[in-house]
């Protein structure tokens, strides 16, 4: 047999079990016990496994994000209101039934400021976009009454207010929310201050 010959069989003989044999099981069997005993952690069934059925948590949303979505939006809005951004917000948008004296260009960004960033929000929370002046989302309902809300306390409870600076901020959603859709009702609790050493009388040794 030639040199050549005996290779090629020597090849074969390596190769063919690996070739003709039933693939291994990737997965282990169920242990004893029945299914899910003994699994390992963050198997399926296992303690500390992600349950399938649970609802997966909404990733926190990111500011800058938000904010660069919103600033988008309202330089797109004020290219085409260019040239009447001082004219009252009640002429050049439908529907303004809330500070429709503010100049237009004033109401964009307080939109995207006091509203947006106050509430941690995109337009699209409030907004049918491409549709503005319509009232069917539940939050711009909710907006609506609270900009009522902050503009009596503004404009009637705090005038009332004698002892108050002659200057003060005035009430708005960035105030309460602080960048949050829920506002907080509570605040951290400061730890305790830490003991000092009492100092020793002077002259004492």
């Amino acid at each position: 047999m030639r040199p050549s010959n005996v290779w090629a069989l020597v090849l074969a003989i390596a190769v063919g079990p690996a070739c003709s044999s039933t693939p291994t099981p990737t997965t282990s069997p169920a242990p004893a016990g029945g299914p899910g005993a003994g699994a390992a952690p963050g198997a399926a069934g296992s303690p500390g496994a992600p349950d399938a059925a649970a609802p997966r948590r909404r990733p926190p949303p990111n500011p800058v994000a938000q904010d660069s979505s919103r600033r988008a939006m309202v330089d797109s809005i004020l290219h085409t209101i260019a040239g009447r951004e001082n004219e009252p917000a009640g002429k050049v948008f439908k529907n303004v039934t809330l500070l429709k004296d503010m100049p237009a260009g004033e109401f964009l960004r307080n939109m995207d400021t006091n509203y947006g960033r106050g509430l941690g929000w995109t337009c699209n929370n409030c907004h049918v976009i491409g549709k503005f002046d319509d009232t069917s989302r539940k939050n711009k309902r909710i907006a609506l009454q609270m900009q009522t809300l902050t503009d009596l306390i503004n404009n009637d409870q705090l005038t009332k207010v004698k002892e108050l600076d002659e200057k003060y901020d005035k009430v708005t959603c960035v105030m309460c929310h602080r960048g949050a859709n829920e506002p907080k009702a509570t605040m951290p609790v400061l730890p305790a201050p830490a003991a000092q050493p009492a100092t020793p009388p002077r002259g004492s040794h």
